[in-house]
């Protein structure tokens, strides 16, 4: 997975308008979008992420979920998922859920290629790293195919 600032900075954008939706509307067909909110003052990107990452215990292999959702932590672990960029935005006055948050902060996602496809698995069970892309040259780090050893840090989040 890496990061793509064309993704970020229309993750950017979609989060500025502070609507509790996924959207554009004609983007959504060509990328994933994964939304998180949160009430009151600004939360850490890892606790925003944190309850997709948390619907892995509701999800079995190949393609059954057991919880309310699934769709956020397979959207992070879709296997021809390459890219991601995101954008946390406060916003003010915000509907959400019918109510109107005073203080909210919106935390957008976007990944490319999209996943979540109906009748397809996120992946397939094997070794870490067994099928890796050749263009990638056999580098693994973390369990994931890897075009580099080293990771690179971003402060954008």
């Amino acid at each position: 997975m890496l990061w793509d600032e064309g993704l970020a900075k229309s993750a950017d954008s979609w989060a500025s308008q502070c609507v509790w939706d996924h959207g554009p509307t004609q983007a959504m067909r060509y990328m994933g979008q994964n939304l998180s909110i949160t009430k009151g003052r600004y939360q850490s990107i890892t606790d925003l992420v944190r309850s997709w990452y948390e619907e892995r215990h509701h999800f079995s292999y190949p393609n059954r979920c057991s919880g309310a959702v699934c769709s956020h932590y397979t959207q992070m672990v879709w296997a021809s998922t390459k890219k991601v960029g995101c954008a946390v935005r406060k916003c003010s006055n915000m509907k959400v859920f019918g109510n109107t948050w005073k203080e909210a902060t919106l935390l957008v996602c976007n990944y490319s290629m999209k996943g979540n496809w109906v009748g397809e698995v996120p992946y397939t069970r094997g070794k870490p790293c067994s099928v890796c892309p050749s263009s990638y040259g056999g580098s693994c780090w973390r369990n994931q195919c890897s075009p580099k050893t080293t990771p690179r840090r971003h402060t954008r989040l």
